[in-house]
């Protein structure tokens, strides 16, 4: 495809290639949280035992990786100076760029102007619950309007992952898949969700069992 960052200096061209990889891992650590917490939730539909066992720390496995999900996707959507996120990398288009890749920046504008979708939400828990602790983040309304299920996020965190990747492909030629490779965790939290289970019948009295069994021949 052609260079379109030729009419660039080489330090813009280092500042939008340093904003897309930030983009990048926050996005893949972003996912990584999300895939912890759809394995949580698989998990717990498949064993509930599990769930019923350790409601406490699970609870507050949950809240953590919640809280690092909103945090992350919510610094991607931050404009704010200086951060790392799509609207500071939609201004350096507009800042650098001529006429055709300033042209590609209402596309992936759209994700960011929604109202009342998954991504208003997660800024609102950004910043009123996760980022800051507000009277209006503590407010029972504010779960209620502000309510997601995790098909919810997923479609939210694509939605920017092509914003992202529309603006990095044709103004840098580089497209990055932050997705894939944490869609295991999810399988892994239900496969430990099922380990836990078949563990519950009786593990303390196994394992109490062997361990008189290892002091009586450390003893001998």
């Amino acid at each position: 495809m052609p260079n379109r960052t030729k009419q660039m200096n080489s330090d813009q061209r280092a500042n939008l290639d340093a904003m897309v990889l930030a983009l990048g891992k926050t996005m893949g650590q972003a996912w990584s949280y999300y895939y912890v917490l759809k394995g949580i939730h698989e998990g717990s539909k498949s064993s509930p035992r599990v769930a019923e066992q350790f409601p406490w720390l699970l609870d507050q496995i949950w809240r953590g990786a919640f809280d690092a999900l909103f945090a992350k996707v919510g610094t991607v959507l931050d404009a704010t100076s200086s951060t790392f996120s799509l609207p500071n990398l939609i201004t350096l288009i507009r800042r650098y760029g001529n006429a055709e890749l300033r042209g590609l920046i209402p596309e992936a504008e759209v994700c960011l102007s929604e109202r009342g979708g998954a991504l208003e939400k997660i800024r609102n828990w950004r910043h009123s619950n996760v980022a800051h602790r507000t009277a209006r983040g503590d407010e029972d309304s504010f779960f209620d309007d502000n309510k997601m299920n995790l098909n919810e996020i997923e479609g939210a965190m694509d939605r920017l992952d092509l914003a992202i990747n529309h603006l990095s492909w044709h103004v840098l030629s580089i497209h990055s898949d932050t997705k894939s490779a944490f869609e295991p965790l999810a399988d892994q939290g239900k496969e430990l969700f099922l380990a836990a289970s078949n563990g519950l019948a009786g593990p303390a009295e196994s394992i109490s069992v062997s361990s008189q069994v290892g002091r009586a021949e450390a003893r001998a």
